[in-house]
């Protein structure tokens, strides 16, 4: 070693690795005190650039995990709210149920749809109120609502509610056939009945027979109405033109085949001879008498099959001689409003054929709780007959004609014959509707005669008066009162009710649908992003273990470097003693 005072090698070593090691212990103990292995840029460009894209991946996702939570308490406040609703509906539907029998009088079943209507308002209320942020969930406006659930824009899920007032939900399509005067065999098909398909019935015999009639068919639609999404009902009776006047009927009067034979009556039936010998063999015809409000002969199929009168019984009956074969009318139900498309063969004798006059609407929820206007009460089957329970009597070119015996059957001496000054309304008691030639296709047609009309048997006018009518209003039906007032109302209100449960039920299955690929994505989210912190933590954070055992060795070679700095000093002493 050489004995220089000016240039000591020695020691400007030992401070060079002595700086080395203060930088390198510095960055140590900036490393165990913020706990990162990447404090500034220098400390590592590239890492530092994929940790920072790591950390905003991270805190997006978190972010959208967030967006994802509030969309599921969207969600789950629709849903609620539904819940609630639901429970209004089947509140509703039991007090339908309980309106639809013949024991509650007009003023209970009013009371019953005062309640209703306060149940509906509730309902309404609930729809119009149920808010998320002030943002509207029920009114039908909340439609493609896009949530952003990923790092990258467009990464969303979308979520639509469908509007629940009660003039949106419930709508149910009914449709009544016309009144079938004809027997023969059916073959019914209900096209694309689930978007595709056909559905084909087995082929049921419309006659008098037990087993047979609309009944027959009823049951045969209903069997398979799960798949088809349509229901049956049938109305088969016959009520008297007019009230029960005193008559006779002949000896080979006859029900369904079945000899009833010979009867006098009285006026309204006073002492119940006809309706009594029609009942006494109801078991065995499948047909039941009994006299309405209004003092007419009702005659009912207990089962569906047809009513055939045969023989005589009676112009006093008010039975006139187009009701003396009647098959009834056909009611289908299908609870999605759209239309029942039907085909097959021999549909006239369901009275669903091209020529018929086919009554069809579609009844929301808010709509069965006021008046039932004619077009709808006659789709939804009040009305036993085509028309809002009027005749149809076809095939008479004149009132004459069918007032001198045609049509009515009045033998000599009834007082109802050509000439008899006597009002046609007088045998009628309310109006009826003649169709010129019988065809009962063409609106054209059809004509009406009503009491006052000035159509008397004996006034020489032996031309139809036109009847101003469309499609909406078939042969004049009435309006019917209100929701479950009437027993076929309350009927009706429950299958709408029906409808607007399913309808609910499927809004709420679509927002659980979504809600549970939120909660799925929510998850995916979760573990991506912890996934991504892992990543970021593996670059940017420190090893204690590592960092520990680095500051060790630094701290070590800082002491030693003090202690080098000081030997080299001490070297520069020995050159004093070559100069004693």
């Amino acid at each position: 070693m050489g004995f220089r005072i000016n240039t000591n090698i020695g020691a400007l070593n030992a401070h060079a690795n002595s700086v080395v090691n203060a930088n390198e212990l510095d960055k140590s103990l900036s490393r165990l005190s913020s706990g990162l292995r990447i404090n500034s840029a220098a400390d590592d460009a590239s890492g530092m650039a994929i940790a920072d894209s790591l950390r905003s991946q991270a805190a997006t996702l978190g972010q959208a995990i967030n967006n994802g939570n509030d969309a599921i308490g969207i969600l789950q406040t629709a849903d609620k709210a539904m819940d609630e609703q639901l429970k209004i509906l089947d509140t509703i539907k039991t007090k339908a149920t309980q309106a639809a029998q013949d024991g509650q009088s007009l003023k209970t079943r009013t009371m019953l749809q005062a309640d209703i209507n306060r149940l509906m308002e509730e309902l309404d209320n609930i729809a119009n109120t149920t808010a998320f942020n002030g943002k509207q969930l029920l009114s039908g406006n909340f439609t493609n609502q896009e949530f952003q659930i990923g790092s990258s824009s467009n990464q969303t899920i979308k979520a639509s509610i469908g509007p629940t007032q009660s003039s949106k939900i419930g709508v149910t399509r009914f449709e009544t056939g016309s009144q079938s005067h004809n027997s023969g065999v059916a073959s019914l098909v209900i096209k694309n009945y689930n978007g595709v398909e056909d559905f084909k019935f087995q082929s049921v015999v419309i006659s008098t027979s037990v087993g047979t009639g609309l009944g027959a068919l009823a049951e045969e639609i209903n069997r398979s109405s799960d798949k088809t999404g349509v229901r049956a009902t049938y109305d088969v009776k016959t009520v008297g033109a007019y009230e029960i006047k005193a008559g006779s009927t002949s000896e080979d009067f006859a029900i369904n085949g079945v000899i009833i034979g010979k009867i006098d009556y009285k006026d309204g039936d006073e002492n119940g001879q006809l309706v009594s010998a029609i009942n006494a063999v109801k078991d065995t015809t499948g047909i039941e008498a009994s006299r309405n409000e209004n003092g007419k002969l009702v005659l009912t199929s207990r089962d569906g099959r047809g009513i055939k009168i045969t023989g005589d019984i009676g112009a006093g009956a008010g039975i006139l001689s187009t009701q003396k074969e009647n098959y009834g009318r056909l009611s289908l139900v299908k609870n999605d409003g759209r239309d029942i498309n039907l085909g097959g063969t021999n549909l006239s004798v369901i009275g669903m054929g091209k020529g018929s006059f086919i009554s069809q609407t579609s009844v929301s929820l808010r709509e069965s709780k006021g008046q039932i206007d004619a077009k709808t009460a006659d789709a939804m089957g009040f009305n036993s007959y085509q028309g809002g329970g009027k005749q149809i009597i076809a095939g008479f070119s004149a009132v004459s004609a069918y007032m001198s015996g045609g049509g009515t059957g009045f033998s000599a001496g009834s007082g109802f014959s050509v000439g008899s000054g006597k009002n046609m309304s007088v045998a009628l008691q309310e109006s009826a509707v003649f169709v010129k030639g019988g065809n009962t296709g063409n609106m054209s047609d059809v004509y009406t005669v009503s009491k006052g009309s000035g159509f008397s048997s004996g006034s020489n006018q032996s031309q139809f008066a036109p009847l101003k009518i469309s499609t909406d209003n078939k042969a004049g039906a009435t309006y019917k009162n209100a929701g479950v007032t009437t027993l076929k109302g309350a009927m009706a209100v429950m299958d709408i009710v029906e409808t607007a449960t399913t309808n609910l039920d499927q809004i709420r299955a679509d927002i659980g649908s979504v809600q549970n690929q939120l909660q799925v994505t929510i998850n995916n989210i979760t573990v991506t992003q912890v996934n991504v912190k892992a990543a970021e933590s593996t670059i940017r954070d420190v090893d204690f273990a590592a960092e520990s055992a680095n500051f060790s060795k630094y701290n070590i070679l800082a002491q030693s470097g003090s202690y080098a700095m000081s030997q080299a000093n001490a070297v520069q002493q020995n050159v004093l003693k070559l100069l004693q």
